[in-house]
């Protein structure tokens, strides 16, 4: 679906400071059906790796193809591509209705009425299909962009901070949206800052830093089973066996970490203090956990 090869992409700056580098050999595959994620620092360059992917920026060198084509402005493969950018500019006097209307005909189709209704009425909009855009939150806003994808069977959707500053009913609410476009077979390209999202939509994930991708690869490859440390949850006061480790204490409910060697002497500890035991499982590693150890094993910038 989407191949960056070696893609650099470098910014005049000013005569005495040199050129900005925002791109350093970005490589990326991008396959048919993934719901894709770009992760990483501000500045790594995921957004201009997304602008480039688009077409609204050409690279300095190497090699970008969208669906068998090198994207550019007006090109007839834009009529399967969506983008949402994180803060949408529409026209504010127009009502919510109007705008999904007009936004959704810019493709070249009519968009009957009934259409438009059915599109709203999934994304909770309905009751405020008159509202004008002008008194819409963000949230809103954000709903008017995904249903235009809805409308039209959107093969390519690309999402940049789609989440950011919306709360957590919106975000519940969006996130179902997006999941529902993916199900009716749209490919998906997302930049977050936030790793929980990712790790509840994505299939796979690129890691950005300075301009390049360090790791790509399947979530549930990143999200490893750490298979020699136990995560345990359990109520307890007082002095604690010294193999547990991690502890932290809210109240008398303690979470830590146990080597696996010790998993019996644990439940022996407990079974013989009558302690409640709330969970006891292999440690699962977060996006957010694996991201900060690829990054650091990158080591500073130079």
């Amino acid at each position: 679906m989407i191949i960056a090869d070696n893609v650099h992409v470098e910014f005049r700056r000013s005569f005495w400071r040199g050129k900005l580098r925002a791109l350093n050999g970005l490589n990326l595959e991008v396959r048919d059906g993934d719901f894709f994620a770009l992760v990483g620092q501000n500045g790594a360059g995921k957004s201009t790796a997304m602008y480039c992917l688009l077409g609204l920026m050409k690279p300095t060198s190497g090699r970008v193809e969208v669906m068998g084509h090198a994207p550019t402005l007006g090109s007839p493969f834009n009529e399967n591509v969506a983008y949402l950018p994180e803060e949408p500019h529409y026209h504010l006097y127009l009502t919510v209705a109007e705008a999904t209307r007009y936004y959704s005909s810019l493709y070249g189709r009519r968009i009957p009425d009934r259409v438009v209704n059915e599109a709203l009425d999934r994304l909770g909009l309905g009751p405020f299909k008159d509202l004008r855009l002008a008194k819409c939150s963000k949230g809103m806003k954000q709903k008017v962009g995904i249903a235009q994808c809805l409308i039209h069977e959107t093969r390519l959707l690309f999402l940049d901070e789609p989440t950011r500053g919306l709360d957590p009913l919106m975000v519940r609410e969006f996130r179902e949206a997006l999941r529902e476009i993916h199900r009716r077979g749209a490919t998906i390209v997302m930049n977050s800052h936030v790793l929980s999202e990712i790790e509840m939509l994505a299939n796979r994930v690129a890691i950005v830093d300075r301009g390049k991708v360090v790791v790509q690869d399947d979530l549930q490859n990143l999200l490893s089973t750490e298979r020699e440390i136990y995560g345990i949850t359990f109520e307890a006061n007082g002095d604690l066996p010294d193999y547990i480790s991690s502890v932290e204490r809210t109240g008398n409910l303690v979470k830590a970490s146990l080597p696996r060697e010790r998993l019996y002497d644990f439940m022996d500890y407990t079974r013989n203090a009558g302690l409640n035991v709330h969970e006891c499982s292999l440690r699962k590693r977060s996006l957010e956990e694996s991201f900060f150890r690829i990054i650091q094993a990158e080591g500073p910038a130079a």
